[in-house]
């Protein structure tokens, strides 16, 4: 199973970032080989549409469950078109941490979307 989770760099104890589709990297773990794999994130400069991108960039590295801050309405939608579940997590945690805590089910899923769209 491949994780994605929104950093703020490039190395797991970085930050995890404070937006999903204008994080500026997505952190990609992987079960398989228990490895980190960082992807920047062209998405965070679009305009508008930044969510529905960041979505087909997950859906692309066959991303299964995200881990994310807050999600606006057209994201959340984006990444329901992809089957990509996402979960929430605690601002201010390491990438690490943040995948710790969903691996112990200590992150809500996000269902619905947390935030009205920005754009």
């Amino acid at each position: 199973m491949k994780i994605a989770i929104c950093a703020s760099d490039n190395n797991p104890e970085s930050l995890v970032a404070d937006r999903f589709a204008r994080a500026d990297y997505f952190a990609v773990y992987n079960s398989e080989d228990l490895q980190f794999s960082f992807f920047d994130n062209p998405a965070k400069k679009e305009g508008s549409g930044a969510g529905g991108k960041a979505a087909k960039i997950l859906g692309d590295l066959d991303i299964e469950v995200v881990l994310v801050p807050e999600l606006g309405p057209k994201a959340i939608d984006a990444l329901n078109a992809f089957e990509i579940k996402s979960f929430q997590y605690k601002q201010g945690e390491t990438v690490r941490a943040a995948l710790y805590s969903y691996f112990e089910k200590k992150l809500p899923e996000m269902l619905d979307a947390s935030v009205k769209g920005k754009h």
